[in-house]
C-alpha cells in the first residue's frame, strides 16, 4: 500500500460501472473521482493529477485511446499509470491501448477482487518507477557536477555506457563527442592505439584479480597536453566500471616540485642532486654497454673577487650568462639527451641536458659514449675559450676565465663519488698551474692532495706546538756601514719533516687563511725581540715585518698593530710594515684608509718586491709610503746585466725624487754592494751581508760595526 492514500480517476460512460469501480477502490483504501466520457477524463486528469487512471475504451465524445494520448500530453500526465478497460477477446484493442500509452489493461467481464489487487500493484510499481527515475536523475546530476568521467566497458573492450565529466563531452578521449558517439565503440576506436592497448590490458587485470587498476595517459586536447588517470573496478564477471580524472594540475604541481628539487633556481639548469642521479644512470648504462664517459668539473677563476667588488647581483647575472653560454658552446652530441633526464626549467617539454650547476661558480658536464680522451679535452678547451669572451652586464664588460678538471670512466674510477671527486681534484690542479687551464686527473694528483691536506693539518697545529720560529736578516746602511734594521722571516720546523720551506707553507697559509693568525704571531714575536735589543742599550734597530694581503684587508689590523706595540712597549717608529704592490693596488679606496690608520700609529711603511707588480709612479704618489725595496731579481744580474743595472739605477733615482728610501734585496757579492753604493742606494740586505739568523747571532752582529770586506 502506498504510504499516502492515492487518488484514482475512473472514466466510463456507464454509471453502474463507475459505481462498481468506486466501491472497489473504497474497499482497498483508495479514493476515487469519476468522469462520464473521455473529454471529461482529460479535464479532471489535468485538474487533479490523479495517481492512477482507469479508462474505458468505448466512450462518447472522446474514446479511451484518444483520451489516453491526450492525458500523456499533459504536463503531469507522462508518468501517471493508465489502465485501459477493453473487451475480453479484443486483441486489437489491447495493442491500440499500449500504442496510445497505456500502462496496463483489464479485460471484461471484470473480476472485481482481482482488479483491486491489480490496481494496488500498479500503484506500487509506479511508485518504484518514480523513485528510480528520481534516483537516476540525482545520480546524473551528481555525475554532471563532478569533473570525472564515468564509463562501463565490457571484457571485450566495448563501451557500454559513457558519462562525460563536468568539463564537457568526450573528456578523457581522443575525439570530443557526445556519449552516444562513444557507447558501442571499441576502445581502440576512441583512444590512441598505444593508450587503448594499455587500458584494455588493465581491464583484463581488473576482472582477473578483482582489484582496482589504474592507467595514466596523455592526450593532446585543444592544442595542449593534458594528463588523465583511468581507475578500473570490476562490477561483474564481464564488465568494469571506469572513472577518468583529469590530473593535469597534479602533474604540473609534481613537475614544479621536481623542478624545485632538481633544477638550480638561479640558472634553470639541473642542480647537484639532478647531476648525481644523472651520473649514476650513465654509470650503470656504461657498465652494461662497456662504454666510456668523461666528467668535466669547471670553476670560474677569481669569481669571489667579482662578488666582493661588484656585488652579488652582478655575480648572479654572471652565473646566468655563464650557464647560457655553456649551453650554446657544447654541441648536441656532447650533451646526449635521454628521456629519463631532468628537463630544463625554461623548456618543460624538452629532453634533459648533461650540464649542471653544483653550486656557487662550479659547473659540471657529462660527456657520454666517449671514444677518445682527446674528445673530452677538446670540449674542455672549447668551454674554456668561450668563457674568455667578455660578459656584458649592466653595460659593463666583465672578463673571467675558467679552470676545468676531467675524470674518465672507467680509467679513473667506477663509482660516482670517485669520478666527481677526481674531476674536482684535477680542476684544483688546473688552478695551481696558472688558472685558465684544463687538466686530466692522474693518481699522482691524489698523492699531492693528500700531502697538501697533511701539510695543512700540520700547519694548523704549528702555532699550538711552538713549531714556528723567526730568523732575522740585517739591513745595512750603505753610507755608515751600520746595521740599522732587520727583517723578520718566519720558519717552520715540522715534527716529522724537519724544516719546511717558506715557499711551500706560506702559499698554503695564504690559501687557508692561516696567514692571519701566523702573521699576528710574527708581528708580536718580532716586536718583542726588537724591544729586547733596545733594552740591551745598543743602537735602536728597526724591525721589518711582512704583511700579507689577507692581513692588510683585516678590518682589525690597526688594533692588532697597536696591541702588539702596547704589549711589548716597542716604539712605533721602530716597526716597519712591508706591503707588496699587489696588496696596495687591490682596492685603492680601502688601501688609502688603512694606510692612513697605520701612518697615524707612527709605524714605518715600505713596498716590498718593487718592480715585479704595477711599478706605477701614480700609486707611489697616492699612497705616500716611506721606502721601497728593489726585488732581488733585478739585483742578481748585477753588475754584468746592463738592463737590470739601468732599471735599478732608474728605480733609485725615481724613489729619491719622491723622497723615498731605497732598499736593495738579494745582495750576494761585494761587486753588487759597490755598484749599489755608486748608484746611491740607501740600504742593502742579502747573503753577502748575512744570512737569516736566530736572534742570538744578530745580537752579536749589533755589538760591532760591520764593514764589508770587498768594499774596503
Amino acid at each position: 500500500m502506498p504510504a499516502q492514500t492515492a487518488t484514482v480517476l475512473v472514466a466510463d460512460d456507464d454509471p453502474v460501472m463507475r459505481l462498481l469501480m468506486l466501491e472497489m477502490l473504497e474497499g482497498v483504501g483508495l479514493e476515487g473521482i469519476e468522469a462520464a466520457d473521455g473529454q471529461e477524463a482529460v479535464t479532471l486528469a489535468h485538474a487533479h493529477a490523479p495517481d492512477l487512471i482507469l479508462l474505458d475504451v468505448e466512450m462518447p465524445r472522446m474514446d479511451g485511446f484518444a483520451a489516453c494520448r491526450a492525458i500523456r500530453d499533459l504536463p503531469n500526465g507522462a508518468m501517471v499509470p493508465i489502465v485501459m478497460v477493453t473487451g475480453g477477446d479484443d486483441l486489437e484493442a489491447v495493442t491500440n491501448a499500449y500504442e496510445a500509452g497505456a500502462t496496463d489493461f483489464v479485460s471484461k467481464p471484470i473480476n472485481w477482487p482481482i482488479l483491486g489487487h491489480r490496481v494496488l500493484y500498479v500503484l506500487r510499481a509506479s511508485d518504484a518507477i518514480v523513485r528510480l527515475r528520481i534516483a537516476d536523475a540525482q545520480n546524473r546530476a551528481v555525475l554532471a557536477a563532478i569533473p570525472d568521467t564515468f564509463f562501463r566497458m565490457s571484457r571485450d573492450g566495448f563501451y557500454l555506457d559513457y558519462e562525460p565529466g563536468r568539463d564537457g563531452p568526450g573528456r578523457g578521449v581522443r575525439d570530443a563527442g557526445a556519449d552516444e558517439q562513444i557507447v558501442g565503440r571499441h576502445v581502440t576506436d576512441v583512444l590512441p592505439r598505444d593508450i587503448a592497448e594499455r587500458l584494455f590490458e588493465q581491464v583484463g587485470m581488473a576482472l582477473h584479480v578483482q582489484q582496482v587498476r589504474s592507467v595514466e595517459y596523455e592526450l593532446i586536447r585543444f592544442g595542449e597536453a593534458q594528463h588523465f588517470e583511468a581507475r578500473l573496478v570490476a562490477t561483474g564477471p564481464n564488465e568494469v566500471l571506469g572513472l577518468v580524472r583529469d590530473i593535469s594540475e597534479r602533474k604540473r604541481a609534481e613537475e614544479q616540485i621536481r623542478r624545485l628539487a632538481y633544477c638550480d633556481s638561479l640558472t634553470g639548469i639541473p642542480n647537484r642532486q639532478a647531476f648525481l642521479e644523472m651520473l649514476e644512470r650513465e654509470l650503470q648504462r656504461s657498465k652494461i654497454g662497456n662504454k666510456k664517459f668523461a666528467v668535466l668539473f669547471m670553476d670560474l677563476d677569481a669569481f669571489k673577487r667579482i662578488n666582493d667588488t661588484l656585488g652579488h647581483n652582478v655575480g648572479d647575472q654572471l652565473l646566468k650568462q655563464v650557464s647560457d653560454r655553456l649551453r650554446e658552446t657544447i654541441r648536441p652530441n656532447d650533451l646526449m639527451s635521454r628521456g629519463d633526464l631532468v628537463p630544463r626549467a625554461d623548456t618543460p617539454n624538452s629532453a634533459g641536458t648533461n650540464l649542471a650547476r653544483l653550486g656557487g661558480d662550479e659547473f659540471t658536464i657529462l660527456i657520454p659514449d666517449l671514444e677518445r680522451v682527446e674528445h673530452a679535452l677538446n670540449v674542455a678547451h672549447r668551454v674554456k675559450d668561450a668563457m674568455r669572451r667578455p660578459f656584458v652586464i649592466e653595460g659593463n664588460e666583465i672578463f673571467v676565465t675558467a679552470s676545468i678538471g676531467i675524470s674518465l670512466f672507467p680509467e679513473d674510477g667506477d663509482d660516482c663519488t670517485s669520478l666527481l671527486k677526481y674531476a674536482d681534484t684535477a680542476m684544483y690542479h688546473a688552478k695551481n698551474c696558472g688558472k685558465n687551464n684544463a687538466k686530466l686527473y692522474s693518481s699522482s694528483l691524489t698523492m699531492q692532495i693528500m700531502s697538501h691536506v697533511r701539510l695543512e693539518v700540520g700547519l694548523r697545529r704549528a702555532l699550538q706546538n711552538d713549531e714556528l720560529y723567526l730568523l732575522y736578516q740585517p739591513q745595512l746602511d750603505v753610507r755608515s756601514n751600520e746595521i740599522v734594521g732587520v727583517e723578520a722571516l718566519v720558519r717552520w720546523r715540522h715534527a716529522e719533516r724537519g724544516v719546511v720551506s717558506p715557499n711551500e707553507f706560506i702559499p698554503l697559509a695564504e690559501e687557508t687563511g692561516l696567514i692571519v693568525p701566523i702573521g699576528e704571531w710574527v708581528l708580536r714575536t718580532a716586536c718583542n725581540q726588537a724591544r729586547h735589543w733596545q733594552k740591551l742599550g745598543r743602537r735602536p734597530v728597526r724591525i721589518a715585518v711582512n704583511l700579507s694581503a689577507k692581513q692588510f684587508k683585516d678590518e682589525n689590523l690597526s688594533q692588532i698593530v697597536l696591541s702588539a706595540l702596547h704589549d711589548t712597549g716597542l716604539d712605533p717608529r721602530l716597526l716597519e710594515l712591508e706591503l707588496t704592490e699587489g696588496t696596495l693596488m687591490d682596492d685603492a679606496k680601502a688601501t688609502l684608509a688603512t694606510l692612513e690608520q697605520l701612518r697615524g700609529i707612527g709605524v714605518y711603511l715600505s713596498i716590498d718586491d718593487f718592480g715585479t707588480g704595477y711599478s706605477s709612479m701614480n700609486y707611489l704618489k697616492r699612497f705616500d709610503v716611506r721606502a721601497l725595496k728593489i726585488d732581488r731579481s733585478f739585483i742578481s744580474g748585477l753588475p754584468q746585466d746592463s738592463e737590470n743595472a739601468a732599471i735599478t739605477r732608474a728605480i733609485i733615482a725615481m724613489a729619491h725624487g719622491l723622497k723615498m728610501i731605497v732598499v736593495a734585496e738579494g745582495v750576494e757579492t761585494g761587486e753588487q754592494l759597490v755598484l749599489l753604493e755608486e748608484y746611491g742606494c740607501d740600504l742593502v740586505q742579502g747573503f753577502y751581508l748575512g744570512r737569516p739568523a736566530p736572534p742570538e747571532a744578530v745580537t752579536g752582529m749589533l755589538q760591532k760595526l760591520w764593514v764589508p770586506v770587498a768594499a774596503r
